[in-house]
């Protein structure tokens, strides 16, 4: 075996591992809010059970909802995040995890941790037009306007 193949080999190795440390080391929003915050509850998932969604997870944090938000990202980086006066929301892959005010009086935040439907529909006044699924862009069509084809 030449000492080129043998080089290629190792890196291809080491390339493996960094791979395998990587998925392993970083888990899913899901698990990583469960090992971290106290789940205080659940509720049915947006649309009910006949939508197929899972139970919406409820859980508590200490901090406020921008830090309670970095936190979860920093962790699982999401594949987007909107923040408004609402909360911080957070879209993966499969979940949606919202983080938003406790009830009045109560400090820190809650989040709700919900499938990337049931989420969605949950927080649609705060994310509709700026998300779509994950699979897709928030619409593909944006309306006419100056300089369109009629």
């Amino acid at each position: 075996m030449s000492r080129h193949a043998i080089i290629a080999l190792l890196l291809a190795g080491a390339g493996g591992l960094g791979l395998l440390w990587t998925m392993s080391s970083h888990g899913s929003a899901r698990d990583h809010v469960a090992k971290t915050y106290k789940r205080v509850g659940s509720e049915p998932a947006p649309g009910g059970k006949d939508a197929g969604g899972k139970d919406t997870l409820i859980y508590s944090s200490p901090r406020s909802v921008t830090k309670t938000a970095s936190e979860i990202s920093d962790a699982s980086k999401p594949a987007d995040r909107r923040t408004t006066e609402a909360g911080a929301f957070l879209r993966y892959s499969n979940d949606v995890v919202s983080v938003v005010p406790p009830a009045k009086g109560a400090r820190g935040s809650r989040i709700l941790v919900d499938d990337e439907e049931g989420g969605y529909h949950r927080n649609y006044g705060y994310v509709g037009g700026f998300w779509g699924t994950y699979s897709g862009p928030a619409g593909s069509f944006r309306g006419g306007g100056p300089g369109t084809a009629k």
